[in-house]
């Protein structure tokens, strides 16, 4: 049996002003006194035989840019033949000493990254890239299939603010996850600080730790999702949520992927008749500078909620970049509870790349700091799984970084 297995280069430097601007899930960091940089990664499919090396092609093959997020795949068990490996193209501004090379002509996208030197972590998105045909065409990435569980005569009825309960004591400190008994490591009074959890789903999937708040995400405005919401939204409230979350990365084309005046239609759709019961998420974006997205999209969306009426009560975003560009990361926060006028902001998602060392250092170093930031209200780091933050039913080394710090 063979599997799919997915190799993530972070890649390119092209001449630019903003030399700490950093696009999430893919871009370097460069020092300003050294080199003005902006960094884009772009992506392409190769297939090849299982234990064979990958191949090269002349630089003429390169395709046309997209804005596509670095990501790494959800490791897949399958009884294809081959072996589908996602390598970044990488676009200089200057002459590189080895052109630049690719494999294949078909770009695409996939889920959220893990860390390097660990395995790759489960999909965070709700997407799977199927096995290859036995066509010659690359592999596209499509909607997993989702377990929907059939609907109850009576859904739940909606609860007052007043009658939800309190949430839960602990801190700001939050766990992503796809397995919900990877929660349960950090619950038995290893993570103190710990006090809340979410799947980008609707739906806990069994969460059964005590003592953490489970917070629904409407992942996207898209049938699979929509389908399910005001029933899950409404169970997971009645037992205790008091927050709910919109979309997910909206301004990535591989996540969301809606245009900021659409998004916030959707939202007020979806959203706003929770508005008074629970308090309210806006879309995440990610922490990309390409224009458009990131910082951009969420002024945008803003903007579009003036008019469209979103009821929301905090924003949230994501921030991946090097280990030691912690600096970029509080920039962006900053950012964005200015954007958002002043209200609250979560990080649902964040991760340093670099050494083991360097990213439990990064942990170690950036928490108590993020705990005491007054408008961050909440944060969770990417990611609860095995070789991240777990180590089989325990926690890894970093894992028990993020719970002790």
């Amino acid at each position: 049996m063979y599997a799919k297995k997915a190799l993530s280069v972070v890649a390119s430097l092209a001449l630019a002003e903003q030399a700490l601007g950093f696009n999430a899930h893919r871009h370097l960091h460069a020092d300003k006194r050294a080199l003005k940089v902006e960094m884009v990664t772009h992506w392409v499919t190769v297939t090849v035989t299982d234990g064979e090396p990958v191949p090269t092609s002349s630089a003429s093959s390169t395709p046309t840019p997209s804005a596509a997020q670095l990501e790494v795949p959800k490791a897949l068990n399958t009884t294809s033949t081959t072996t589908s490996t996602t390598v970044p193209v990488v676009a200089l501004a200057v002459p590189p000493t080895t052109a630049p090379t690719t494999t294949s002509t078909s770009i695409i996208v996939v889920p959220t990254p893990t860390l390097p030197p660990v395995v790759a972590a489960p999909s965070t998105t709700l997407v799977a890239v199927p096995k290859p045909s036995s066509s010659s065409k690359a592999p596209v990435v499509e909607q997993a299939a989702i377990a929907i569980p059939a609907a109850s005569s009576a859904p739940p009825a909606k609860v007052s603010a007043a009658s939800v309960s309190s949430p839960p004591t602990g801190g700001k400190r939050g766990l992503a996850y796809n397995d919900p008994t990877k929660v349960n490591a950090f619950m038995t009074g290893a993570c103190k600080e710990c006090a809340w959890a979410y799947n980008w789903d609707s739906q806990d999937n069994g969460l059964s730790a005590s003592g953490v708040e489970y917070v629904p995400m409407l992942w996207g405005p898209i049938d699979i999702h929509t389908a399910r919401w005001t029933q899950n939204a409404d169970a997971a409230i009645a037992k205790g949520s008091t927050h709910i979350l919109s979309f997910n990365e909206c301004d990535n084309t591989a996540q969301c992927n809606l245009d900021p005046g659409s998004a916030a239609a959707a939202h007020v759709k979806y959203l706003n008749s929770y508005a008074g019961e629970v308090k309210i998420g806006s879309p995440a974006i990610t922490n990309s500078n390409i224009p458009g997205e990131g910082l951009d999209w969420l002024k945008s969306w803003v903007s579009a909620c003036d008019t469209a009426g979103c009821a929301y009560d905090f924003c949230v975003t994501h921030w991946y970049s090097p280990s030691d560009a912690a600096s970029t990361l509080f920039d962006h926060l900053q950012s964005v509870h200015e954007i958002c006028n002043g209200k609250p902001v979560w990080l649902t998602e964040f991760a340093p790349f670099g050494s083991s060392d360097q990213i439990s250092s990064f942990v170690q170093t950036n928490l108590p700091k993020l705990d005491s930031l007054s408008y961050l209200q909440r944060y969770s780091y990417f990611m609860a799984s095995d070789g991240v933050l777990n180590s089989g039913s325990g926690l890894s080394a970093l894992g028990q970084t993020y719970a002790a710090a």
